[in-house]
């Protein structure tokens, strides 16, 4: 088997990326209620997810046209780069390729300008980012819609 591509996402394959995120977000949700998947589906497939993604540097890995992962950045304010949307399909996990995703968003970003990283992490994904040189921050609640929220922890490094 090949490696998988990095390479930036097209726009045309939003829908293809919402399963990947929701396929994703189902196979680490065993840290959560179950009524999550549901609201964290609906949040997904909302008409002001398409938009956010887009506005930042997302890129996916692809290997023989599916996606298996996504991650990009985007500035933040105080000059730190915020890692984001980093997924990994069930299919294709524990194969290094949450790291290259990763590391990948976070060489971009240095060569954008930014020294320092900040995150969101589902709980389930708190020791990869450790692995990572990430640290805790400060404890937070990722607002799902219909009173739903998703406990989270802000890390960072740099």
């Amino acid at each position: 088997m090949h490696p998988a591509l990095l390479r930036p996402l097209h726009d045309e394959e939003i829908p293809a990326l919402v399963a990947l995120h929701a396929a994703s977000f189902a196979a680490l949700a065993t840290a959560y209620p179950p009524s999550v998947v549901p609201a964290y589906r609906a949040m997904l497939e909302a008409p002001d997810y398409a938009p956010e993604v887009l506005a930042s540097d997302l890129w996916v890995a692809e290997r023989d046209g599916a996606l298996l992962g996504s991650a990009g950045w985007g500035p933040q304010p105080d000059g730190a780069a915020r890692i984001r949307k980093v997924f990994v399909h069930p299919d294709a996990a524990r194969q290094g390729l949450a790291t290259r995703l990763v590391r990948a968003a976070e060489e971009r970003a240095r060569a954008a300008g930014h020294g320092r990283f900040v995150l969101r992490a589902y709980l389930g994904a708190v020791p990869f980012y450790e692995s990572l040189g990430y640290a805790a921050d400060h404890p937070g609640e990722r607002p799902l819609g219909g009173g739903v929220g998703l406990p989270v922890l802000f890390m960072r490094k740099g």
